[in-house]
């Protein structure tokens, strides 16, 4: 067999050699071709005795319709077809090689060339563009490197190999394509040759070129011996686990293909899957496809798990409820921890047990409806693929009422005079929203009909105090009443009269007085000059008189003041005399 490039001596050598083993017969009819058999004892063809140069077969010649007629002896081992288009038009095809050759497949030379051919021919079956071992490359050690998977037995798409100087490979052995299985003994090849040229032949054992083996690198089917299984339950949110089985010879790799029912899932392509809610209902599987140098790729699908049912979610954090437990007070629920995380919370308040309408939100505000009732939260958690879960956070305390806050007491503006009236100021308080409501009190008792802002001293008030009582109310808080500041007595304001009538060094003086709804008015009256006080004198029957001696002569200034009483107010009145 050639391994290398033969050169211009090659053909010449090969058919003086031929001659010299063959008997030659010339015939009008077609040539048969046999196997060229090796020679290692003729010196000069040391490279066409080498590998890759299978069955150059009968040398044709050229000379006036002659040819040669290979021995007997080599009938068994036939060239069916030579050359791309030779072969093309007997329906035996390079399966592309000739469009493809230029290129290097496993690290082999390009071209013509047995090992290249056969490398391209397993990789268009299936295999990686990469050597399936290390070392050499020569057809020799392509049956030794793959021992693993190289036995005496043909397979079609297995590799004919021969070993180094076994007939008819030279130095480097030789390597075919099996196209056909005739029998046990006997198959039908492709190949090509370094230095020489495409060919398909056919082979048989009796013919004495059998191979030395058969590499079965893309024709025997890597064995699974326990299918992958998937432990992990079937279950939204879970995770599913897949083993890669066992397989024979062990593989190299595996990979993933996950399946819910009879759709693949899309970039799922690890050992593991997490069930989604898109699952449930659903049956999951995993395509395990195992690789192992000189092998072909193999799959096998895990028996499909049970219908996928919904998830659970937990709670590890239970709802609490923050915030004082007042009416009108903001109560705020947290909602606790959850997993998987939900897609969405609902919350519902309680109030002794019963739903509070419209209590729906995370935070919740109570009324005067739940004074004295205690209060929880129910959170529900939603999740696509689960079943809601529903969790109650513990009671609160009972609800108290609110309480009312004054940020300004009521106060009454005006006097406590018969006939004018008082004014309420009822003050500032929180909340706004309350009730206001006023009655007036006199001596501390309410004023029939009395309730508004504004208060009209009558005969009836007079001698009593005035007050207002506020009273601020709202439903769910705690009344507040409180009492604007007293006012002094109600009084009548009078009427004072002072006549002087003037004597040698003294001077008479008579006061009278007058109030309405007061009679008679009562009480003392005091008489001031600049010497003070000159003189003090009680009404009777709202009169009295006084005279002031010892005064110099001219004219005199007296200040005649009341005192007041408990019904009329005070009142100072002004008088001069004229003193001889």
């Amino acid at each position: 067999m050639i391994e290398g490039n033969a050169d211009a001596h090659v053909l010449d050598t090969a058919t003086n050699f031929t001659h010299s083993l063959v008997r030659v017969a010339l015939t009008n009819t077609s040539i048969a071709s046999l196997w060229f058999t090796s020679a290692p004892t003729l010196p000069h063809v040391p490279r066409l005795l080498r590998a890759c140069a299978p069955l150059l077969a009968l040398i044709l010649t050229a000379t006036s319709g002659v040819a040669l007629t290979a021995a007997p002896a080599s009938a068994t081992s036939t060239i069916l077809c030579r050359g791309y288009d030779g072969c093309a038009k007997l329906g035996m095809n390079s399966a592309g090689y000739r469009n493809n050759s230029s290129t290097m497949y496993w690290q082999m030379y390009s071209g013509h060339n047995c090992t290249n051919y056969i490398a391209y021919r397993m990789v268009k079956s299936g295999l990686p563009n990469s050597r399936p071992w290390s070392g050499g490359g020569n057809a020799t050690y392509w049956g030794t490197s793959m021992a693993s998977i190289t036995d005496g037995v043909p397979n079609v798409g297995a590799v004919a190999w021969w070993k180094a100087y076994v007939r008819p490979a030279g130095s480097a052995g030789h390597v075919a394509y099996v196209e056909k299985v005739i029998s046990a003994n006997e198959i039908i090849v492709s190949q090509d040759s370094w230095g020489g040229d495409f060919s398909w032949a056919r082979i048989t054992r009796a013919g004495g070129s059998w191979p030395s083996g058969f590499v079965h690198f893309n024709d025997v089917e890597l064995t699974n011996t326990t299918a992958p299984a998937l432990t992990g339950r079937a279950r939204v949110g879970a995770t599913l686990t897949a083993t890669s089985g066992t397989w024979s010879p062990a593989t190299s790799s595996v990979t993933y293909r996950w399946f819910v029912g009879s759709s693949r899932v899309r970039k799922a392509t690890a050992s593991t899957l997490t069930v989604r809610p898109g699952h449930e209902g659903r049956r999951i599987s995993v395509e395990v496809t195992a690789t192992a140098n000189g092998f072909p790729a193999t799959s096998v699908r895990s028996a499909q798990t049970s219908r996928v049912v919904p998830g659970a979610l937990s709670n590890f954090e239970v709802p609490t409820v923050s915030g004082d437990a007042q009416v009108d007070a903001t109560l705020t629920a947290t909602p606790g921890g959850w997993t998987p995380s939900p897609d969405a919370l609902a919350f519902q308040w309680f109030a002794d047990g019963t739903a509070v309408p419209r209590g729906t939100q995370e935070t919740f505000v109570p009324g005067p409806g739940q004074v004295g009732a205690s209060l929880r939260v129910k959170v529900t958690a939603r999740k696509t693929g689960y079943p809601d879960l529903v969790v109650r956070s513990s009671a609160t305390a009972p609800v108290t009422a609110g309480t009312i806050e004054r940020t300004a007491g009521p106060a009454i503006a005006g006097r406590a005079r018969l006939g004018e009236t008082l004014t309420l100021d009822p003050g500032v308080a929180q909340p706004s929203t309350v009730r206001t409501r006023v009655r007036w009190l006199r001596g501390g008792r309410p004023v029939p009909r009395a309730t508004g802002r504004t208060y009209q001293v009558t005969a009836e008030d007079l001698g009593s105090r005035i007050a207002a009582q506020v009273t601020l109310s709202k439903p769910g808080y705690t009344t507040s009443v409180t009492k604007a500041p007293w006012k002094r007595r109600a009084k009548s304001e009078p009427t004072l009269t002072v006549t002087a009538t003037p004597r040698t060094a003294r001077v008479r003086l008579r006061m009278s007085l007058a109030a309405e709804s007061v009679a008679p008015v009562t009480g003392t009256v005091q008489v001031w000059s600049r010497r003070g006080l000159v003189g003090e004198a009680e009404l009777t029957r709202g009169t009295t008189a006084l005279t002031v001696s010892d005064l110099a002569s001219g004219v005199r200034s007296f200040r005649v003041r009341y005192l007041g009483s408990r019904t009329v107010a005070p009142t100072t009145a002004r008088t001069t005399a004229e003193i001889s």
